[in-house]
């Protein structure tokens, strides 16, 4: 007879208080016959975030508050607490969509070589459908960040194997500590079920140029660590890959600071259609 798989899920927050609670229950009613080890490592709140999290406290596993060097440090304590034989991490704003942990728990019980699986991602404004992101080509992971960080869970042992989180990248922690993995020859396992849903108040989706701009320098760096990935021309793909981001940043502050994202989206769409451009390229589609 078979052990049944254990998951946990970590949930990083910050004065949290607007959008935790959706978070939390997004985790806590997820159906599921696997074991279910639920983290939350607070750093230190001082709004209404500990009242919230004490509330469904009889769900929750584990509780830490205390201060913190960021998201990514809270992510680093809660991997090294989890028991787990595959972690999620779920941030305050973001959240599980219905039978998410169902679907990795028969994935990961069905494909007993992956370490690394990951979907599309939903995403929302103000409680509304904006659009679905869908992972670009593995293969591009040396040039750009092609998944979504809150939609992807990961073996234990994968992080025992290549890590935790580097915290001198403040925003694109994420994107360093999956290249690793995927230059470590790990495997990755695609579903095309979106397993999770975020805001547009995220951290690496602020409408702040200076942010994006500190994003793009992140990714940058992160990106010139696979100079030993074995491909021709990954140099010229990558000045290409970032110049053309940038481009597309700059072109895109209008519409970041002059129009909410549901009109923003149907405009990027029309313009598109106009232009027969297709939407999708190889650093993922929306």
């Amino acid at each position: 007879m078979s052990i049944p798989l254990k998951i946990s899920v970590i949930t990083p927050c910050f004065n949290s208080e607007k959008t935790l609670e959706k978070t939390i229950l997004s985790v806590i009613f997820q159906q599921k016959n696997c074991y279910l080890e639920y983290i939350i490592i607070d750093g230190g709140s001082t709004d209404r975030t500990c009242e919230i999290i004490n509330k469904y406290i009889n769900s929750v596993n584990v509780f830490i508050s205390e201060p913190d060097a960021g998201a990514y440090d809270a992510m680093n304590k809660g991997i090294s607490l989890a028991t787990g034989d595959v972690i999620g991490i779920i941030n305050s704003d973001d959240w599980y969509q219905n039978d998410a942990i169902k679907i990795v728990e028969q994935e990961f019980s069905k494909y007993l070589d992956i370490d690394v699986l990951y979907s599309p991602i939903d995403n929302y404004f103000k409680g509304e459908y904006i659009a679905t992101f869908s992972p670009g080509d593995l293969d591009k992971l040396p040039i750009r960040f092609t998944l979504n960080h809150p939609s992807c869970f990961i073996k234990k042992s994968a992080y025992d194997l290549i890590g935790l989180y580097d915290l001198q990248y403040k925003i694109a922690a994420d994107y360093d500590l999956i290249l690793r993995l995927f230059l470590s020859g790990l495997k990755f396992h695609y579903v095309d079920t979106p397993l999770a849903a975020y805001s547009l108040n995220g951290m690496s989706s602020a409408a702040n140029f200076f942010e994006r701009a500190k994003l793009i320098k992140e990714c940058w760096t992160i990106s010139k660590q696979a100079t030993k990935y074995k491909e021709k021309n990954l140099d010229d793909q990558r000045n290409k890959a970032y110049l053309t981001w940038i481009f597309n940043e700059v072109f895109a502050i209008p519409a970041r600071y002059f129009l909410k994202p549901p009109m923003a989206r149907k405009v990027k769409t029309f313009i598109n259609k106009y232009l027969k451009k297709p939407v999708s390229d190889d650093y993922g589609k929306w």
